[in-house]
C-alpha cells in the first residue's frame, strides 16, 4: 500500500515518484475515479475500452446520436453514461 500526504496548494494534487509510477503502472495523462473510504480516498485507474461502432444496428446508432443531441454532450459520453449503468448492475 503507498500513502500520500496531500499539500494544500490551491489545487489537488498527488505526487508520485518514478518507482511508485511504474509499480502502479501509471504514465502521463491517466484518469482516475475518486471514491471515499473509511480510511481515506481511493483513486481507481480509468480503463480504456475500444468499441467497434461499425458493429452496432442503426437503432442503437440513432440512440447514441439522440441522446448525445438531447443532453447536450458527446457520443462518447453517452457511451461512458451507458456502460457505467450496466456495469452497476454487475456491482
Amino acid at each position: 500500500m503507498i500513502k500520500k500526504t496531500v499539500e494544500p496548494t490551491g489545487d489537488v494534487c498527488v505526487k508520485f515518484t518514478e518507482d511508485e509510477l511504474a509499480k502502479l503502472n501509471i504514465k502521463q495523462g491517466d484518469k482516475f475515479s475518486i471514491r471515499e473510504t473509511d480510511e481515506g480516498i481511493l483513486l481507481e485507474k480509468f480503463a480504456i475500452v475500444d468499441i467497434d461502432l461499425s458493429e452496432c444496428s442503426r437503432e442503437i446508432l440513432e440512440f447514441l446520436i439522440q441522446d448525445s443531441c438531447d443532453k447536450d454532450v458527446s457520443v462518447n459520453e453517452v457511451i461512458s453514461e451507458v456502460l457505467e449503468k450496466g456495469l452497476e448492475q454487475y456491482k
